[in-house]
């Protein structure tokens, strides 16, 4: 699959104004070549990623997919074309790579206009890679943190309800330090009224990241409930996964912000006698580093708040007293009391 940056940019236009016209006026664009470049772009996808209606245009499953890709491109792309031109003037420049379980919807934009106010004086940069990605990106040197899931320790294990699977780890290296940020809820979800989603819920899994504890947990936990291993889809994004779950594909751990929004969740139930879970967000970095303690401090801060606001309920979201409380079976990283 070959998309060019110019492509992208004009999904994206799309993508926000919900129209071929606007896109095209906002770009100075012909709206024949806007149409044009949508074409070439799903022959390219091999299916429509937008679906054509009398008042604009919204976006497939595949439109949904591919959406947040465009955003990580299109971000690259723009720091580059930054990095060309003005080399003399960029400032020291912080790199840290967050696991996509902690890279979703508005997640990424907060730990940006946070970062701003607090780290003065850095370009902090962010990239989407996989758990085991980011130790391959501590050995070459290409990152300088990261914001991962870490398991919560229970203070009692003995109390913890009989029959859920072990907490899988992820193994750190000696070099790497590791401060925790937040606990963070996850949710086990499923589509609703889907006959697919009905059939499929249990058997079938969609994960974002195979390395992650939080994307492990659900189908270990399936595995041990029924006679066999569920069937795994990997497809590498939150916004991926919460859409696979939305057209039944299959069920997944989502976190709790992104699977009670009513903008953002229409279309999910929890998954009965799964339980919520918490994992710790935490930022690994190298104990040997040149950086002033500051900016680790300020990007320790900058990441508590953004996964703090992450992690607050959605104020348009009201809970379903008949189908939220199916959820309360659990204990923390540790399954929720």
């Amino acid at each position: 699959m070959d998309i060019d940056a110019r492509t992208l940019r004009t999904f994206r236009e799309v993508t926000l104004t919900g129209s071929f016209t606007q896109a095209a006026r906002r770009l100075g664009y012909s709206q024949s070549s806007v149409t044009a470049q949508m074409r070439a772009l799903e022959r390219q996808v091999g299916e429509p990623v937008f679906e054509r209606l009398p008042s604009g245009v919204r976006l497939t499953r595949a439109g949904t997919v591919l959406t947040e890709y465009a955003r990580q491109i299109l971000t690259l792309v723009g720091e580059m074309e930054t990095a060309l031109r003005r080399p003399a003037a960029n400032p020291p420049r912080m790199t840290v790579g967050i696991v996509p379980a902690l890279a979703y919807g508005q997640q990424l934009a907060r730990v940006t206009h946070i970062g701003r106010r607090l780290l003065s004086g850095v370009q902090l940069a962010l990239r989407v890679m996989g758990t085991a990605e980011i130790h391959d990106a501590f050995r070459a040197g290409s990152i300088d943190g990261a914001l991962v899931l870490t398991v919560v320790e229970a203070e009692d294990p003995t109390a913890l309800p009989a029959g859920l699977p072990d907490q899988p780890r992820v193994e750190r290296p000696d070099d790497l330090t590791e401060v925790r940020v937040q606990e963070v809820e996850f949710v086990p979800v499923t589509g609703v009224s889907r006959a697919r989603g009905r059939a499929s819920a249990g058997r079938q899994v969609v994960i974002a990241d195979p390395d992650c504890p939080s994307q492990r947990w659900l189908p270990e936990f399936l595995r041990l409930r029924s006679d066999g291993p569920p069937e795994i889809h990997e497809l590498g994004s939150m916004a991926g996964v919460r859409a696979a779950a939305q057209s039944g594909l299959g069920c997944a751990m989502l976190p709790m912000a992104l699977a009670t929004s009513p903008r953002e969740a229409p279309g999910l139930r929890p998954l009965p006698g799964v339980p919520r879970m918490r994992w710790n967000a935490s930022l690994v970095s190298a104990r040997v580093d040149d950086r002033p303690a500051l900016d680790w401090e300020n990007l320790t801060e900058t990441l508590r708040q953004a996964t703090a606001l992450a992690c607050a309920v959605d104020p348009g979201h009201r809970e379903d007293p008949a189908v939220l409380p199916a959820l309360d079976t659990g204990v923390a990283g540790r399954p929720t009391p």
